[in-house]
């Protein structure tokens, strides 16, 4: 009996052995805004660091869907089209499982040097005319709300870009936000050629600790699984490695 099993399975292998060799599909819901997740281009910085951590496990076949940050929620806790989501902070309403901290954010306030302005503390914030992202006074603290709802020329843009230019053009003394969105804004030519801007025109002002975003599973078995190549990549240095590759090629160093 025994025998005639293994003869049958060395057919089966002979006959099917892409069914021995197949991938398990995964579908990950990814962001579609740059530098962190650039659709166009189909790369940015998180789906890099993303794509470094499936690489480690090579079982499943990775599929990645592009959309808005409030689909990946709804999608991940409710919906039938991906099994991972990127980019899920933990103070979110999450139906699924949290990998350990993956993906950073580093808030700063940017001004122009010609403007000589000078941030020791965020209360000093009250003292210029602010753009910061939407939602900002929410997620960078107490002082920072305080001097927010203080400060009459304290403005939020739904898009990050709003708060480069009106800064960089002078309708705003400060921008707040993460430095590698600012990076990435300089890039465009507007700045360059007509208002003739160099990356060393403006003063980075580090006035909060980076923050992190996480990936939202359904399966715990799997987000196990990739907590343990987070941690091997962020030992190793990997991670920091990409964010040091942009970094690179957006300041044009």
């Amino acid at each position: 009996m025994f025998k005639t099993l293994q003869r049958m399975f060395i057919v089966f292998v002979l006959l099917f052995p892409t069914l021995l060799l197949a991938k398990q599909e995964l579908r990950i819901g990814v962001g579609n805004f740059p530098p962190f997740f650039i659709e166009k281009s189909n790369t940015g910085i998180f789906l890099d660091i993303t794509r470094e951590i499936f690489q480690q496990l090579p079982d499943y076949d990775v599929k990645y869907i592009f959309m808005s940050n409030n689909r990946l929620l709804h999608e991940i806790n409710s919906g039938k089209i991906i099994d991972v989501a990127c980019n899920i902070f933990s103070g979110s309403e999450v139906n699924g499982y949290l990998s350990e901290a993956v993906f950073r954010y580093t808030d700063v306030a940017v001004s122009k040097k010609n403007k000589s302005v000078e941030l020791s503390s965020i209360a000093d914030l009250h003292s210029y005319s602010v753009a910061a992202y939407q939602g900002a006074k929410d997620l960078l603290g107490k002082a920072y709300k305080d001097m927010a709802v203080a400060n009459a020329r304290y403005s939020e843009h739904s898009q990050p870009k709003d708060t480069t230019y009106l800064m960089a053009s002078g309708k705003k003394d400060v921008r707040v936000g993460d430095i590698h969105i600012f990076w990435h804004d300089l890039q465009d030519k507007f700045y360059h050629d007509q208002l003739q801007m160099q990356k060393s025109d403006f003063t980075i002002h580090r006035l909060w600790p980076d923050v992190y975003s996480h990936m939202a599973f359904k399966d715990s078995d799997l987000r196990d699984a990739v907590n343990v190549v987070i941690k091997d990549l962020k030992q190793d240095g990997t991670i920091d490695k990409i964010y040091a590759k942009y970094q690179i090629e957006m300041q044009g160093i």
